[in-house]
């Protein structure tokens, strides 16, 4: 499913992913909301700018921070879901 043909409850629950810290570092929202598989949204996580998108940190870079933390993308998203469903 692309962007284009996204429902309401996939925009809600994206937005709700959006509105947590980052799920690496715990960086305050907004985050940018990394999808595990294109296309499927609701397996996102919420990543800050730098463990997104950083050339060291980023996950679609050295990962590093990831490292350190003992995190990786199911890690993440465990605590993602854990977050959604009890607030």
């Amino acid at each position: 499913m692309h962007s284009k043909n996204l429902t309401f409850l996939d925009k809600e629950h994206l937005a709700r992913v959006k509105e947590l810290p980052c799920g690496v570092c715990d960086a305050r929202g907004p985050s940018d909301a990394h999808h595990i598989k294109q296309g499927l949204h609701y397996l996102c996580i919420p990543l800050c700018k730098d463990c997104h998108q950083g050339g060291f940190n980023g996950i679609h870079g050295q990962a590093r921070i990831w490292s350190v933390m003992k995190k990786d993308e199911m890690t993440v998203l465990n605590d993602t879901v854990k977050k959604l469903i009890h607030p």
